[in-house]
């Protein structure tokens, strides 16, 4: 039951994988979670204290990720939100379907509001397969992007900000936001199918996978691990701690 309570009271920290059909149902079925707590406060408190109890060793994991940050690529010819000499570089790997990326997005907004010099972003594909319209959504993107950067970045906004006419709309809304940021629709269907966006988002994937990613979203903070739709908080300690130390991004940049 500890186990259970546990799982339920940290899926919205996690984000989408391979328990979607339970996250769906919390979220139809808040009540589940409410009752849950209620009838086990004891054994809620126990799991929170257990939590409490393996701090030391997350902090020391934290550590070694700032002692040996992970060095994903940085191509500054693909869209990048900031500006390309920023100390501080946070990559994505997301997925314009899951709804947990949406909220992710949400606090790296926040983030870079209060960072406006010191932050850049990157976003990269991280496509669920369990989400039909995550890979179209990618590949759309990636068409986009080939015709203007800046298009590209504001696509990804209309993508995360209309995620249910994306889910209903499917194909019909990916074509209705591509005229809305001034993107060629012919073009961006027919690039859609290239090679050139099918190999990007490919490389996306399995740098991903090297850098410890089996759902999302997942965020690297100049190389520091972030898993889950996380509080701008959590993404600004790590900022703070690496502009303290005086590190510059320790990404592979092309």
């Amino acid at each position: 039951m500890k186990f259970l309570i546990f799982v339920i009271s940290t899926l919205a920290l996690v984000g989408c994988n391979t328990k979607e059909q339970l996250r769906t149902t919390l979220m139809q079925n808040p009540d589940i979670l409410v009752d849950v707590m209620k009838r086990h406060r004891g054994k809620f408190a126990g799991v929170l204290n257990s939590m409490d109890q393996q701090r030391p060793q997350d902090l020391a994991s934290l550590e070694e990720q700032f002692r040996n940050p992970k060095k994903p690529e940085i191509d500054t010819k693909r869209p990048i939100k900031g500006k390309t000499q920023a100390p501080i570089t946070i990559v994505a790997y997301s997925d314009f379907q899951c709804p947990f990326c949406s909220r992710g997005e949400q606090s790296i907004d926040e983030v870079r509001k209060k960072y406006p010099t010191q932050v850049k972003y990157l976003f990269k594909h991280f496509p669920l397969k369990f989400h039909a319209m995550a890979m179209p959504a990618a590949r759309a993107y990636e068409a986009v992007a080939l015709q203007n950067k800046e298009k590209a970045l504001k696509f990804q906004e209309e993508l995360f900000q209309n995620q249910p006419a994306l889910n209903q709309d499917k194909e019909a809304f990916l074509e209705k936001a591509a005229v809305k940021v001034g993107a060629d629709v012919a073009r961006m269907k027919k690039d859609m199918e290239s090679d050139r966006v099918t190999k990007q988002i490919e490389k996306d994937m399995e740098e991903g996978r090297q850098m410890g990613v089996r759902g999302t979203p997942a965020f690297l903070v100049n190389g520091v691990f972030v898993s889950g739709a996380r509080p701008p908080k959590d993404f600004e300690d790590i900022i703070e701690r690496w502009l303290k130390d005086g590190k510059r991004s320790v990404s592979s940049t092309k």
